[in-house]
């Protein structure tokens, strides 16, 4: 084994003395909290019986598989989740394809459509309220004006469509990071493709999409790790919400359970238990469009 040089060793050394502290945190904010919780869920603990604490095993992942209000709850996120992260990342990409182009007044699009995303969640929530509100709301108001009868946006029926439109409305982000990547496509190859009588969608579908995959491949992955961990906003589009509101049955998502289960029932492992559950499921379908991506993500370099 061939020893490491002086210059080498210095090189060693400075690089874990420069990433020491971000491990630092990582452990002490990250991995230990994680590792913690997934003690606690293994337990009895109700948050007020720590000196009483003993171990149960995994009868809390147990009682997970058998609670109808978790295997709704998660199935109703799962659902909605497969319509936001497709619509999402649909509609940021078109709006960035279009941002691309050399037109008049393009940083103030390009804020307009970003500032929704470094909204604070309270925030969003709040003013959604407003726009929402079955007599005063604004949507209500010109909806009026237009001679059409108040629509109850946070009744039953429409709870989930007005929870979609919320969280749609926030995809500034994505678009963002979409426009970057559009900037990092060669113009060459539009330049060929125009020379061999390429048309605008030829390009876009041949050339555009193609060399964006990575970019559309990380945003999806956001997209469900994001949508999966719905809480605030469902609890905010709740009539007369508080820290201890349940939400009506189409907006009641896992973790608005686990919310619950803690922090209202004081089933503070199992709530936990429900958030590990919730941990695993998002890995899973992570791993799922990682192992996929190979059939679409395209890559300049030939890897996958």
């Amino acid at each position: 084994m061939q020893k490491m040089s002086p210059s080498k060793k210095r090189e060693a050394l400075s690089f874990y003395l420069l990433i020491s502290p971000w491990l630092l945190v990582f452990f002490a904010l990250g991995l230990l909290p994680l590792l913690w919780g997934l003690y606690l869920a293994c337990t009895n603990y109700t948050g007020f019986n720590f000196n009483q604490l003993h171990w149960v095993g995994l009868s809390n992942f147990s009682t997970v598989f058998h609670d109808d209000d978790a295997i709704s709850s998660l199935f109703r996120t799962i659902i909605l989740s497969i319509v936001i992260v497709p619509l999402s990342t649909a509609i940021g990409f078109l709006l960035a394809v279009l941002l691309n182009n050399k037109i008049k007044g393009l940083p103030f699009f390009r804020t307009v459509f970003y500032l929704p995303s470094v909204f604070p969640v309270i925030a969003a929530g709040l003013m959604w309220q407003v726009m929402y509100g079955r007599q005063d709301g604004v949507i209500n108001i010109i909806l009026g004006y237009l001679g059409i009868h108040p629509i109850n946006w946070m009744g039953y029926n429409l709870a989930q469509t007005s929870l979609v439109l919320m969280m749609l409305w926030g995809s500034g982000g994505a678009l963002m990071i979409y426009l970057a990547g559009l900037k990092n496509v060669p113009q060459s190859l539009y330049e060929s493709a125009a020379i061999d009588g390429a048309g605008s969608f030829q390009k876009f579908w041949k050339i555009t999409i193609p060399l964006t995959t990575p970019v559309i491949f990380y945003n999806v992955i956001m997209g469900i790790i994001g949508s999966l961990q719905m809480f605030a906003q469902p609890m905010l589009l709740t009539p007369g919400a508080s820290w201890n509101t349940v939400p009506l049955q189409p907006i009641y998502l896992y973790v608005v359970n686990a919310w619950i289960q803690i922090f209202t029932n004081n089933r503070y492992s199992y709530g936990l238990a429900l958030l590990w559950v919730l941990f695993i499921v998002v890995f899973i379908l992570s791993l799922i469009v990682f192992f996929t991506s190979r059939y679409w993500v395209y890559y300049e370099s030939g890897e996958e």
